[in-house]
């Protein structure tokens, strides 16, 4: 044999003899040390969602508060094809220890979610309560495949009460998402009232956990963590025990109350009425009940303290009388006629008093609700003149209240008709819009702000807010009036005094009772109007309720020393001063039991 012949033979030989020991050594003796490499080439991302903060009373009652329960998620590779029969045993046996569970549900949540790519375990049921849980825990945690854990969910422990200013979660959608990709993880956001406006507050900032994983899904090494998911509570200038004086003289009525300190601005208590369920929301609301919210005449989803618009009436006369003091060459005791109607043109616009008043200065017109005398000196002023009044009092703007959503109300003008309405303004337009009526529209909300300036001569920021976290949130009044406005407030504190401390005032027998003494204004708005020829009007009482006109009274108290206001709205109440007289009255009455003017006995009726 050539002897290159054998050496070509030995070298592929040699060769060979190389690859299959390196085949060997990979294959064999390399064999753990790879393996144990690959178990370590996972990172798994845990991301760690806080607890939704708390929402609390004054006094630290529990307004919005989390159950605490647990959730079962299931490992994410049971939906390999191989895995498939693990899959349903395993959720089997979840439902044959939850009966309330869904098997099919289940698997689909589970199916839905399922990704080749995904390393975290698979959550299928969100909230199982303790009561449910305590038995099946047990059995459930002795398989790899389960995984059970701590969860939460969102509690309104008074239900329907404060509900428009609490306001609920529900499950983020795909554009709350892509406004805060973090709520991918945390799954609800705030859907209405506090629980939206301070959203990212209560939901706190995600926490994580970073760690290496191996082909078992088993955490070999945390790599990284911060867990950075403090709960984050709220505390709201609430009291709740005065809060269910409201809730109890609204029972079977619709409208709004505001219960507010006249300096702060912060919110005592406050309702619409009428308010719903706010657990409803948690676990989806049913079809029945959602029927009757939606179908219910009263608009019970309306949030009429910042939402309803209504016809201000006569308690928007403290404003314009002090435009007239301003602007039409009198002073609170210059006497103007004021007969039974003012005719313009062919129309007559008449006195809420048949036969007139014959005639008041500004301070009778408070306390009588002259009609009349703001007829004729809204025409010597014109419209132009009030309306920057009325707005500089912050009518026809928000009030900035901490709840979404807020209406601005109208403040109507020439060129406010002009633009949405395209017709001109007519004098006629001046003369109702003198006493509240016609396009003027206003929330509760602004009539309280308005009423605050009244008794302090600072235009407050109405807010629910009183403590995030441990820290006071203050908000600064504003210096909105004039030298001249502020030295005539306590002209029309007087008128408004009279109004519930003189006999003749239009609201005094029906506040006799307050031990407190208020300074008020009571207001009635009109829902239909009345025909010319129609003189003497049926009593509101005696009309289809939805035809009655809406009462308004509010006050700030105590007269001398003001420290709060309260504005009372009642939908179709007919009599101002009836309607609303016994609610300011027993509102005043609990405030007083509850010791809101124990500081200062001077503040007490004698």
């Amino acid at each position: 044999m050539d002897i290159r012949y054998k050496i070509v033979i030995n070298i592929v030989a040699l060769v060979f003899l190389i690859i299959l020991a390196r085949l060997y050594f990979l294959s064999i003796v390399s064999h753990e040390k790879y393996e144990k490499e690959a178990r370590h080439n996972i990172i798994r991302t845990e991301m760690l969602v806080p607890a939704r903060g708390q929402i609390l009373d004054r006094n630290n009652q529990p307004l919005a508060i989390n159950s605490l329960g647990y959730s079962i998620s299931l490992s994410p590779y049971l939906g390999r094809k191989k895995n498939l029969d693990t899959l349903d045993k395993e959720i089997s046996k979840i439902v044959s220890l939850l009966p309330n569970l869904d098997a099919k549900q289940l698997k689909d949540d589970y199916m839905n979610s399922y990704s080749s790519y995904n390393h975290n375990y698979i959550k299928v049921a969100n909230y199982i309560p303790y009561e449910e849980m305590y038995k099946a825990y047990t059995i459930l945690t002795q398989s790899d495949n389960i995984k059970v854990s701590n969860a939460i969910k969102r509690y309104y422990p008074n239900d329907s009460l404060a509900s428009h200013i609490i306001g609920y979660i529900g499950s983020a959608n795909d554009d709350d998402i892509k406004k805060d990709e973090s709520l991918k993880f945390i799954g609800l956001v705030g859907k209405s009232g506090l629980e939206r406006y301070y959203n990212d507050f209560l939901q706190g900032e995600l926490g994580y956990i970073k760690t290496k994983v191996d082909v078992l899904n088993q955490t070999v090494e945390v790599i990284d963590e911060n867990l950075a998911n403090k709960r984050h509570d709220m505390t709201l200038g609430i009291d709740i025990r005065l809060q269910k004086t409201l809730d109890s003289e609204f029972d079977g009525k619709a409208g709004a109350a505001i219960v507010m300190d006249a300096h702060s601005g912060e919110i005592l208590s406050a309702g619409s009425y009428p308010e719903y369920n706010l657990n409803y929301f948690i676990d989806g609301i049913s079809n029945k009940q959602w029927s009757e919210l939606i179908n219910s005449p009263n608009n019970p989803f309306l949030n009429k303290m910042i939402n309803g618009t209504y016809p201000p009436g006569s308690v928007i006369k403290m404003g314009v009388g002090l435009s007239f003091l301003e602007f039409a060459g009198i002073n609170e005791h210059t006497i103007i006629d004021t007969p039974a109607y003012l005719e313009v043109g062919n129309r007559k616009f008449r006195d809420w008093k048949v036969g007139g008043h014959g005639s008041a200065d500004l301070i009778k017109a408070l306390r009588r609700s002259v009609d009349v005398y703001f007829y004729k000196l809204s025409q010597k002023i014109g419209d132009e003149k009030m309306a920057s009044t009325l707005s500089t009092m912050g009518f026809g703007e928000k009030t900035g209240v901490d709840l979404p959503n807020e209406s601005s109300g109208i403040l109507p003008t020439k060129e406010w008709k002009l633009t949405n309405r395209g017709m001109p303004w007519l004098i006629g337009d001046t003369i109702i819009t003198s006493i509240g009526q016609g396009l003027f529209l206003a929330t509760p909300m602004q009539v309280a702000r308005y009423t605050a300036l009244l008794a302090t001569a600072k235009l407050p920021t109405p807010h629910f807010v009183k403590k995030l976290g441990d820290e006071e949130v203050i908000f600064e009044a504003q210096d909105v009036l004039s030298d001249f406005q502020k030295s005539k407030l306590s002209s029309i504190a007087l008128g408004m005094y009279q109004v519930c401390n003189e006999k003749d005032g239009t609201a005094y027998k029906v506040t006799l009772s307050s031990p407190i003494p208020l300074a008020c204004k009571t207001g009635t708005a009109q829902v239909v109007g009345i025909p010319q020829d129609i003189i003497n009007r049926i009593p509101e009482s005696q009309m289809e309720y939805y035809h009655r006109s809406h009462a308004w009274i509010t006050a700030f108290l105590p007269y001398k020393n003001p420290k709060y206001v309260i504005t009372i709205l009642v939908e179709h109440g007919g009599s101002s001063g009836r309607a609303t007289g016994p609610i300011i009255t027993n509102i005043v009455k609990k405030m007083n039991e509850l010791g809101y003017f124990k500081n200062n006995n001077m503040d007490i009726k004698n």
